[in-house]
This record gives C-alpha cells, structure tokens and sequence, in this order.
C-alpha cells in the first residue's frame, strides 16, 4: 500500500530517505525535525517495513504534500528496504534519517547542499552528532574528520560517518551497487562511493542519534565478522589497510571472547 499526498510538479533537489519499524514513539519528532528545516526543496520518503504499532497514525499527524508514505503490510528486512529507497530517490542529492533520529539544527540541510554546490568533485557529506538517549536526554558528541584525505586515512579503521547526518550526490551514487546484504551496509556504501567522489563532514554538531537498546547495531563478533569481510572487499583502495586489518582482528578475537562468556 502507497499513500502519497500529493504529486510533486516539480522534482526537489533532495531525497530524504526514511526506513521505519515499530518507531512510532520516536517518528514524529523525526519528522518534525526535516519539516522545520530551512532548506525547504526536498521530499521526504517514509517506507514503513511492516510495522504494527501506530506508525500509521504517527505519519497521519502530518499533513505536508513533500511527503511520501509507503506503507508495507509485511516485514522484509532492512536490506529490501535499503535497496527500495534508493529506487525511489529521484533527486539531484540524498539524505538519510533513520526513524529514531533527529536534525536537531534547522540548518543541517541547507549547509550541506551549499556544500556540496561548491563542491562538485564530493560524493558526500556527513555532520558530526550528539549522542542522545531514550528521551533526548544529551549523552555526549562524536566529532569525525573532516577533509577528504583524512577522512580516506581512517575510514578503515573506524566509519567516519553517522548514516543520519550524510547528504549524497546521486549521480554519482547511481555508479555504486547501492546497499549491500551485510551488516554494516552503510559503511560499505560510504566505500563505494569513495571511488566516485571526495568525503566530507562539516564540523558542527547538526544531527542527533539515539542511543537505546532497541537501536544497538552492534552484533558483537557478527558485526565484527561483517566489518573485517568489508576490509576485505576494500583495502585496496584506501590508506591505512594494514592497521585497520590488525585492530578489525583485535574486534573479532574481543568478540569471541565475549561470546564466550555470554554463553
């Protein structure tokens, strides 16, 4: 089932992407947080993989025609979701804000499109991000580098971007294979974009991630096992190989050890 509420007359320079599952408690500030953006030329994707709590009536509070709602009845998993949305961005740029996420500063959107105006060889830009809990209570801030060579030197190592806070150009985004089946999957987008176009972040704290047990995407050794088998598939083509190929395998050798005990 599809809900949109009014057909564009004219495409909007940005694609905001939206996957949601049982978030209805956290969805409309998320949504409220792209609608009070100052950058107004945008649509904003909402696909809601099955969910069955009140996601509907969450979405239904507003009214906004940049809005698409597409609602599924069954729950095909994040991969299928990931790869949909891409199909439905038609956009000069992509966002992404996952459901539980907030663009706390109005701004956000409009610095990285100027951004990326002035900076046709860039693939995409990231924010850094306050950490906030269950009830956006602050829990802290992560800062990333932000040049491109930098970026490129620890990127390995540790992802320097926050899937919430990156603008993508999709031109270039086209070349890449989209999403791919691996936990992670972000991270080895980033990767593939990274052949495309230059890296960025802007240097201010413009995008908010909650942190809470239903959003943990740490897996232990399965995320770490995915993570070292996205090394494989990359280093090559980025500094640093070496040393990111030693501490991934000081994750899985923690992972197992966890495991271990966990059982």
């Amino acid at each position: 089932m599809e809900n949109t509420s009014q057909e564009s007359i004219t495409t909007p320079r940005v694609s905001i992407l939206m996957l949601t599952y049982n978030r209805a408690h956290y969805l409309p500030e998320s949504i409220r947080s792209v609608i009070e953006q100052s950058y107004r030329d945008w649509e904003l994707i909402i696909i809601d993989d099955g969910s069955t709590d009140s996601t509907p009536e969450a979405v239904a509070l507003f009214s906004d025609p940049r809005i698409t709602y597409v609602r599924h009845r069954e729950n095909a998993g994040l991969f299928a979701r990931r790869t949909e949305s891409l199909t439905r961005a038609r956009s000069e740029y992509v966002a992404v804000i996952d459901s539980d996420d907030v663009w706390h500063d109005r701004t956000k959107l409009q610095k990285q499109v100027g951004f990326m105006d002035s900076n046709p060889d860039h693939a995409l830009v990231g924010t850094f991000i306050k950490r906030i809990d269950l009830i956006g209570n602050p829990l802290g801030t992560t800062e990333y580098y932000t040049d491109d060579s930098d970026i490129r030197a620890h990127i390995l190592i540790h992802n320097q971007f926050t899937h919430s806070s990156v603008l993508m150009r999709t031109s270039m985004l086209k070349k890449t294979k989209g999403y791919q089946p691996v936990l992670a999957e972000d991270l080895e987008l980033f990767l593939q974009l990274g052949r495309e176009g230059a890296f960025a972040n802007l240097p201010e704290h413009l995008t908010s991630h909650r942190v809470h047990p239903e959003s943990e995407n740490d897996h232990g050794i399965k995320m770490a096992t995915a993570v070292h088998a996205i090394l494989a598939m990359h280093r090559g083509e980025y500094p640093n190989a070496l040393h990111a190929w030693v501490v991934s395998y000081l994750r899985l050798f923690r992972g197992r050890i966890k495991a271990l005990f966990d059982q």
